[in-house]
């Protein structure tokens, strides 16, 4: 509630009584409607001047009120509402608008959660593929390393060399061998990188269309705000165009 101190008679300021602070609701810049009130010279209980403010908050968007000047930590509060209440059919109306602001902010977030889960487990994907291959290429090398350092003996006896081609024949038969499961692993490895970049491109597709659904949405979101506020300003005009009827008539009762 808004009282008279025992200055106000002599400076001219309306001082907000005590009680238990109020938080000022979140705002939104107006350029018709800002500053310092010095029209209604409303001082809070900081006997600072009030500033005006334009809500954009729940039910209470657009209507206009008085606020304490300092910052949020220092505030004392709502002076008090310049605007009365809207009409209950708008009343509702915001309440479902804010309603759907939400609805469509908690699904994005719930979409921005999915596709980082889908992205941890591709990644993971991709690092386990990496370590598989980089492990297939290190035996691939050792199975060829040992290849080349088989001895091979030019000079020796034709007895002899009959003795060791045999144990070499076996040697190069199990190399072969190594070989051709080391060449089907890479083909499957082939495969699952193969199968991880269509991953990649579907996930880059899923991104894309995440990104031009949310641009949607938040253009649909700015149209729905701008006629909101729209609404909001001519809804002004009129109270204000109501205030002038009233007082108008009131003078003239006065007068008669």
């Amino acid at each position: 509630m808004v009282s008279w101190s025992d200055d106000s008679e002599e400076s001219g300021y309306e001082y907000s009584s005590g009680g238990s602070p109020i938080k000022i609701p979140a705002t939104i810049e107006d350029p018709n409607y800002s500053g310092v009130d010095d029209e209604v010279m409303v001082m809070c209980e900081h006997g600072q001047p009030a500033k005006r403010h334009v809500c954009f908050e729940g039910i209470s968007t657009g209507r206009r009120f008085i606020a304490c000047g300092l910052d949020e930590a220092s505030s004392c509060g709502v002076v008090h509402w310049v605007d009365e209440e809207w009409p209950e059919h708008l009343q509702n109306a915001l309440h479902k608008l804010w309603l759907l602001y939400e609805d469509c902010q908690r699904a994005n977030r719930m979409a921005c959660l999915e596709h980082s889960s889908l992205v941890h487990n591709l990644t993971s994907q991709k690092n386990k593929l990496q370590e598989t291959y980089a492990k297939l290429v290190e035996d691939v090398n050792n199975l060829l390393d040992t290849q080349d350092n088989i001895p091979k003996e030019n000079e020796v006896q034709q007895g002899e060399h009959e003795e060791i081609t045999p144990p070499l024949d076996n040697n190069i038969s199990a190399l072969k061998e190594q070989l051709g499961a080391m060449d089907a692993e890479n083909k499957e490895l082939k495969q699952k990188v193969d199968q991880l970049k269509s991953i990649q491109v579907a996930q880059g597709n899923v991104i894309r269309n995440l990104k031009f659904a949310h641009l949607k949405e938040k253009e649909k979101l700015s149209t729905e705000r701008r006629n909101l506020e729209f609404h909001i300003a001519d809804l002004v005009k009129a109270s204000d165009k109501n205030k002038r009827k009233l007082k108008d008539i009131k003078d003239i009762c006065d007068e008669e």
